[in-house]
């Protein structure tokens, strides 16, 4: 799984050098030609002499490639603007500008130099596996020190992320010796969650190769064997482990002694104990409420059949969150869930991260919250829902599309994220159509939503869906399963939705006009799909009702908490960084800002026996 967020303080502090080269050196990257326009080379030459004095200039280097794009200095201008980028932290451009370099292959200096910085860029953006990849490729063209320092940043924590996290230990290692005591803690903690969960006998093997004898591995590698060794009851390895780690421990700033009950790195935690922080009493009541029902089930409320005890504390707003994080760091919980709101999750995620304790929140809205280390973003946020509706759509064959939505701040923010994905995956949006939030009648939106179109894509509430459904119905787009060649009284389409807030109740008035419409709820509580079945059961043997999405999250939250926590806190941290396990709603896996990376569950609505229509888990 891609990693950025969990080193993002350390490559920040980093990210400077490589952008902002000082000192004569000798570069790789060829003259400048001279046999295109002399305005154009004019530019650039004061233009890397700006760079090459503050590291800034993106805009220019951008601009003399888009205004001269058949010039011979555009790869140049390129590279430039890539490295420039990389300096003020716009991932995304400079990826486009250093894969155009690449990709043009002009000159081997030039295309050695993307390739390098290419791969620093995709680290930063989240995507491990192409960092390595062009770290590799331009491993050779670093050409001075500080570009050293950050090649070994993005190769170690983009190796840590890999198949093989433990070949990243050598580039820590020597990462180590060149970087600031800020920036030195934050690598020793990363070397430990790497050796956290390495197999025992890998590490045996890897003990005697480490050639730092003093750096983090061997201080990270020792430690654990050691108390491998004691828990095997070999008191004589043990000692020998605890005397060669003792001298490197105390050399990266940890105590000489290791405790025995506690991970590498003090990642305490009881494994069976997960600890909460939520809203209770407010305005934030009612999701309070479902978040502690998902609890009280993982905790056997009623039935006994609990996955593990849960320790809930009250919070109100961003400072008592974080005195609640601490209350239950002290309780030794393995991992604190929740909480909701995001002025509160940022809050609690930052002391979760001072503390070295996992929090799994359950903000609804990841993408406006802040990541770190230990804060992993449970809920499939509207934006994340809308993109895999687009991807199963185009999965499916359909390319043209139709927008309905609110022209509000969620409307907008679901249209964006869909568009975006559609375009990505090849396909067009041909016409949208917006209404105000308040709107109750769908029929004149409906009927100027022209064009050729095969799938419409309305983002709302499900009480509004079910109001939009039956106007779509009645202006001859008709909903049906995908397939359908013909219906009598207009045409087939597919109807897509984030449906948020699904029950059972959307069927009476909308299921008939909705047949084989996608929707992306985050949950739904379908009785016939095994994977939710036990929940769904004991859910409303002890509350009397069914379920909603955030009973489901909260539950999921609880059971990732203790399936994975055996290593204590800094191993669940490693392990929910790069790991899976699967769910009420989803195969769970987290990206490198730790939002959820799996598309969560998709349902349609399917006519059953009798005529009559349900939600069904779509496979």
């Amino acid at each position: 799984m891609p990693f950025l967020c969990r080193a993002l303080t350390l490559l920040t502090l980093l990210v400077a050098l490589a952008a902002c080269p000082r000192g004569t050196r000798k570069t790789l990257v060829p003259d400048v030609p001279q046999n295109g326009s002399t305005e154009a080379r004019s530019r650039f030459v004061e233009a890397r002499a700006k760079f090459l004095r503050d590291g800034r200039n993106v805009e220019e280097f951008r601009q003399i490639a888009e205004e001269f794009p058949e010039d011979p200095i555009v790869p140049w201008a390129e590279l430039y603007a890539g490295m420039a980028a990389i300096k003020a932290r716009q991932f995304e451009v400079a990826i486009k500008s250093l894969e155009g370099v690449v990709e043009a292959n002009r000159e081997a200096g030039l295309t050695l130099r993307a390739h390098l910085f290419l791969g620093i860029a995709k680290n930063y953006a989240g995507d491990a596996p192409g960092a390595l990849r062009h770290l590799r490729q331009g491993a050779s063209a670093v050409e001075n020190d500080d570009e050293r320092t950050e090649y070994l940043g993005a190769l170690a924590y983009a190796t840590a992320q890999s198949e093989q996290p433990l070949g990243s230990l050598a580039a820590f290692d020597e990462l180590y010796r060149r970087v600031t005591p800020t920036e030195r803690a934050l690598i020793v903690t990363r070397v430990e969650e790497v050796v956290a969960t390495a197999d025992p006998d890998t590490l045996g093997r890897l003990f005697d190769q480490i050639a730092d004898r003093k750096g983090p591995s061997i201080a990270a590698v020792a430690s654990r064997l050691a108390l491998v060794a004691e828990n095997a009851g070999n008191t004589a390895e043990a000692a020998r482990l605890r005397e060669a780690a003792s001298h490197a421990r105390a050399a990266v700033g940890l105590p000489r002694t290791i405790s025995s009950d506690a991970t590498v790195g003090g990642g305490t935690g009881d494994p069976t104990l997960v600890g909460a922080v939520l809203p209770i009493g407010g305005k934030q009541q009612r999701v309070a409420d479902a978040a502690i029902a998902g609890l009280g089930l993982a905790a056997g409320v009623s039935d006994g059949k609990a996955i593990a005890p849960v320790e809930i504390r009250s919070a109100s707003d961003a400072a008592s969150a974080e005195l609640a994080v601490e209350d239950l760091a002290r309780a030794n919980v393995i991992a604190v869930v929740g909480p909701i709101d995001s002025a509160s999750v940022d809050a609690a995620g930052a002391r979760a991260e001072g503390l070295g304790v996992p929090l799994l929140s359950l903000s609804t809205a990841a993408e406006k919250n802040a990541s770190s280390r230990f804060v992993f973003h449970m809920v499939h946020s509207g934006e994340a829902r809308s993109r895999a509706l687009a991807q199963r759509a185009l999965a499916k064959g359909v390319k043209k599309f139709a927008v309905l939505a609110a022209d509000n701040g969620y409307g907008r923010a679901m249209v964006g994220a869909f568009t975006d994905e559609v375009t990505r995956g090849g396909g067009t949006i041909v016409t949208t159509q917006t209404y105000k939030g308040d709107t109750k009648s769908f029929a004149t939106f409906a009927a100027k939503l022209t064009g050729d179109w095969d799938a419409v894509f309305a983002p709302a509430q499900a009480d509004v869906l079910g109001l939009i459904a039956p106007a779509l119905a009645a202006t001859g787009k008709i909903p049906r399963p995908l397939g359908t060649k013909k219906v009598l009284g207009g045409r087939p389409i597919l109807l897509l939705s984030t449906a948020e807030n699904l029950t059972a109740a959307y069927l009476t008035n909308a299921g008939r006009h909705s047949d084989g419409a996608f929707f992306a709820p985050g949950y739904y509580p379908d009785d016939q799909d095994p994977t939710s079945k036990d929940f769904l059961d004991r859910f409303i043997s002890t509350f009397g009702r069914a379920p909603g999405f955030l009973e489901a999250y909260a539950y999921d939250a609880a059971q990732l908490a203790v399936a994975a926590g055996a290593s204590g806190r800094v191993g669940l941290a490693a392990m929910l960084a790069r790991g899976e396990l699967p769910g009420l709603t989803g195969t769970i896996r987290f990206d490198a800002k730790h939002r959820r990376a799996d598309p969560g569950v998709l349902y349609t609505v399917a006519e059953e026996t009798g005529g009559v229509f349900a939600i069904r888990v779509s496979k």
